[in-house]
């Protein structure tokens, strides 16, 4: 059923795009067991140090109530998914969206996103830890940022360090508080990156600011290498260049490097192009995709590092120039250093979920359909994981119901 049912959707896509040579036949064999309902959107990927995949996302329980969801992949299948939150007052953003990790096979912590009294982007962080010595439950969550502005606290990524603490990097907008109308007239009062470590017991320790000046909206990354922690993020100078950015987290000093750019691309924007960078480690070999649409030439740009992201190679343009890219890109590494990079691309008002292997600078695969939607901010942010040489792909569907969908690719094919 699954495979008549995959197959006739990608009829359809190539009846509608074969005017202008439609997009390569995807390589999946089906769509797996979905977890999801109705009304689920804006999927998160997390693999642990096991290999365990965790997907989050955030279900539209009836109007105003919201609740963050989660299933783990074992053994080929989602398993049943469980429930971290309920409420009311979830702030529910196409580009920032909630996510769920863990250590040693379970999960560990999550965060979301919490509206406040004071305007439509007033939102705080908070962080729960799962207790699973005890109740199996989530313990009542942690405000990560403590500050109490109504300005916008969001765009989090974390990473465990040890069974009871995470570090978590977010975009903080307390300096912001009582900015004019035109945010972007000049970088007086700054969007913040910055970084806590957060324990179970409730304590946040090691408060820092990585970045004084970010650009307000774009989504942030952060993983772990052999030699700490890497943070990838859109910077913002004082005459609006946005290009990607990363700083090492050096987990026995507890200090941050100083912020150096990826690329110098010199994207020159003066507004926020909610499109934030993607990365990947394994040991020192870190991986980081990107938009960027510097000269007017939108693309997907991807550079590789081997001493752990001191320092890059050359970027690699990932998709081709016959559509329209979006960016919103994802990509994972596996351990002998194959890397695959998704991203979205739009034809005649629909959104594509791409992806590409990178062989090598001068080798990359055919690109790939995965999946396809709108191509609307509503289609969020497609995911990309790989586990037992399959890669798994999760997106946001908006016809004709709302729901996350899953698939897979069998590479051993």
């Amino acid at each position: 059923m699954y495979k008549k049912a995959i197959l006739s959707l990608f009829v359809v896509v190539f009846a509608i795009s074969c005017e202008e040579q439609p997009l390569q036949r995807p390589l999946m064999e089906y769509v797996m067991n979905n977890p999801t309902l109705e009304g689920s959107r804006y999927p998160n990927f997390y693999e642990d140090d096991t290999g365990q995949l965790y997907m989050s996302w955030v279900s539209k329980i009836e109007e105003e109530i919201h609740a963050l969801q989660y299933s783990a992949y074992v053994n080929g299948r989602w398993t049943q998914p469980k429930t971290v939150k309920v409420d009311m007052n979830f702030f529910v953003n196409w580009a920032d969206f909630p996510s769920v990790v863990g250590i040693d096979g379970t999960e560990l912590a999550a965060h979301r996103l919490r509206k406040v009294e004071g305007g439509p982007y007033a939102y705080n962080v908070e962080v729960s830890f799962f207790d699973s010595a005890n109740s199996g439950s989530w313990i009542d969550p942690i405000t990560v940022h403590q500050d109490t502005t109504a300005t916008e606290h969001g765009f989090v990524s974390m990473e465990p360090i040890n069974s009871e603490k995470v570090l978590a990097v977010w975009l903080d907008g307390r300096e912001t508080a009582g900015r004019a109308d035109d945010e972007y007239a000049d970088t007086s009062q700054s969007m913040t990156f910055r970084s806590a470590e957060i324990s179970a017991s409730g304590e946040i320790t090691n408060r820092q600011i990585i970045d004084s000046t970010v650009c307000d909206c774009c989504s942030t990354d952060l993983t772990k290498t052999e030699d700490g922690y890497v943070a990838v993020y859109r910077g913002r100078t004082a005459d609006e260049v946005r290009d990607i950015k990363i700083a090492h987290y050096d987990p026995e000093e507890g200090s941050w490097s100083q912020p150096v750019t990826v690329h110098d691309d010199n994207w020159q924007i003066m507004a926020c192009p909610v499109n934030g960078p993607a990365v990947a480690a394994n040991g020192n070999e870190v991986a980081v995709a990107w938009y960027t649409a510097e000269n007017d030439n939108p693309r997907v740009l991807f550079a590789k590092s081997s001493d752990g992201g001191q320092t890059f190679g050359d970027p690699i343009r990932i998709n081709e120039t016959t559509y329209r890219v979006l960016g919103r890109t994802d990509l994972t590494i596996s351990d002998d250093g194959r890397t695959y990079v998704s991203w979205m691309q739009e034809s005649e008002g629909m959104g594509y979920v791409m992806m590409r292997e990178v062989v090598s600078a001068d080798s990359l695969s055919n690109p790939q359909t995965v999946g396809i939607t709108d191509s609307s901010r509503n289609s969020g942010f497609p995911k990309i994981a790989l586990i037992d040489n399959s890669l798994i792909f999760a997106w946001t569907q908006t016809e004709p119901i709302l729901r996350v969908r899953t698939a897979k690719v069998d590479l051993n094919q």
